[in-house]
């Protein structure tokens, strides 16, 4: 397989803030375009690996196949979903379990987010090792959980690899080891706007080669009333939104989606959704407990989907 050349350059910007002046530089060869679409991989198309900047094709979720994991990484589409991806007996053997393992609090996080596992997020920066001692001690956590019941890590690789044809693994830094993959989190309180794309937030770190960067949620418990929805926004991330994120915090500020497009992303019990984590989203809070097992998705150039925590 060819791969098109990828050339490098740095894109400088420069803005005024209360009588400053800042300028910094954006390595254009990590980010896919401002529309948060990305090439597609060359077994995906006949096409060239061209970006395309295109609205969403309405706002529904699709069931997962080849061409709506295409539409998705390409921001077509807002979000696909796998229904029935696991029976209410399952969840509920999994969430017993987590119970009994315990949640753990993110740090510097408000509002509150509990979980259990290890996140790259709490580690931004360069120092990884302190992650990746984390994430093999997870795995310990997450086998005695799955083992109650099944893994849901496992079925979702599976289900990709038979609907997109493609390669998936958990992701490995070569140096540092494999990723952590397949939180158990919840989220209750809901969350600020913000987004998740590794080569913006986490530019250092081997998963920043990614395309473009997805987030699937299996959710193993909910309010029936108010399960917390999820909105995402037809909004991808600019370098620029650096300037309007919240300080002190993870979020940006709101203003950022005032009249935009979005989905709004109901959980129902047992189904996966997965959504382009590039574009702003937010979660409501939810009427109780509100338990998910959950993980970033990345596409990468030589068309390998790999994914982390």
């Amino acid at each position: 397989m060819t791969q098109r050349p990828r050339r490098p350059y740095r894109e400088a910007l420069t803005f005024s803030l209360c009588g400053l002046t800042l300028s910094f530089s954006i390595q254009r060869q990590l980010l896919a375009p401002p529309c948060a679409a990305v090439r597609s991989p060359p077994s995906m198309s006949t096409h060239s690996q061209t970006a395309h900047c295109s609205s969403w094709d309405g706002l529904a979720a699709r069931e997962l196949d080849r061409n709506s994991w295409r539409q998705l990484t390409r921001n077509e589409i807002p979000a696909v979903v796998i229904r029935g991806f696991a029976t209410a007996e399952e969840c509920s053997r999994l969430v017993e379990r987590a119970q009994a393992i315990g949640f753990e609090a993110y740090e510097k996080v408000d509002p509150p987010i509990d979980r259990i596992g290890a996140t790259v997020f709490e580690h931004e920066g360069p120092d990884v090792s302190t992650y990746f001692g984390k994430a093999e001690h997870f795995r310990g956590l997450q086998s005695a959980i799955f083992s109650q019941s099944f893994s849901p890590l496992e079925r979702l690789m599976s289900r990709l690899r038979e609907s997109v044809g493609v390669p998936v693994q958990i992701a490995a830094d070569p140096k540092h080891g494999t990723y952590g993959a397949g939180l158990i989190r919840r989220i209750e309180n809901g969350t600020l706007l913000h987004i998740d794309f590794a080569p913006a937030e986490q530019p250092a770190w081997w998963v920043a080669q990614v395309e473009a960067q997805l987030a699937w949620n299996l959710y193993l418990e909910l309010d029936p009333e108010n399960p917390g929805k999820t909105y995402v926004y037809e909004r991808p991330w600019r370098p620029e939104d650096q300037l309007r994120k919240i300080p002190g915090t993870y979020g940006y500020e709101p203003s950022l989606v005032e009249g935009v497009k979005k989905y709004e992303l109901r959980p129902t019990l047992g189904d996966v959704y997965i959504f382009n984590t590039r574009n702003f989203h937010q979660v409501d809070p939810s009427g109780g407990r509100r338990t998910t097992v959950t993980s970033a998705i990345g596409t990468l150039p030589d068309e390998r989907i790999v994914l982390w925590s």
